[in-house]
């Protein structure tokens, strides 16, 4: 049994394909929504999501927060950015990741505010889950 997931940024819709399973994180953990979940209006964390294509073909991509909308014949994840795996720039994401690494270190040493370190850190986390969904 298959269900429509969709993937929608402000700019594009990403991805609308038939799947068996969508997997990703709510603020509540891990889940997996298949055929029939219960309705469920939820957080995502940022992060990998996989798309269970029903010709048994994975979709991945990475996800920068959002939040995700259930159905019983579908699955709607509405995102601020997102990017399917192939489109990732490996380059230009290890650059963002070396520069947050050099900031946070920066921070560290100096007496940073808060908010910037925490600025740096989330910079640090998006590169990595980019570099990591790209399977970098």
């Amino acid at each position: 049994m298959a269900f429509t997931a969709t993937v929608v940024t402000p700019e594009r819709i990403l991805a609308e394909t038939e799947v068996g399973a969508v997997h990703l994180r709510t603020a509540d953990g891990e889940a997996a929504f298949l055929p029939g979940h219960t309705p469920l209006i939820g957080s995502v964390v940022p992060g990998l999501v996989r798309l269970e294509q029903v010709d048994g073909a994975e979709l991945r991509l990475v996800v920068h927060g959002g939040f995700v909308h259930v159905e019983h014949e579908s699955v709607q994840l509405l995102a601020p950015v997102a990017e399917l795996a192939d489109e990732i720039d490996v380059a230009r994401a290890q650059h963002a990741a070396e520069a947050a690494e050099a900031r946070i270190a920066e921070l560290r040493g100096a007496e940073a505010g808060d908010r910037e370190l925490a600025e740096a850190e989330a910079a640090l986390r998006r590169a990595r889950d980019r570099l990591a969904v790209a399977g970098a």
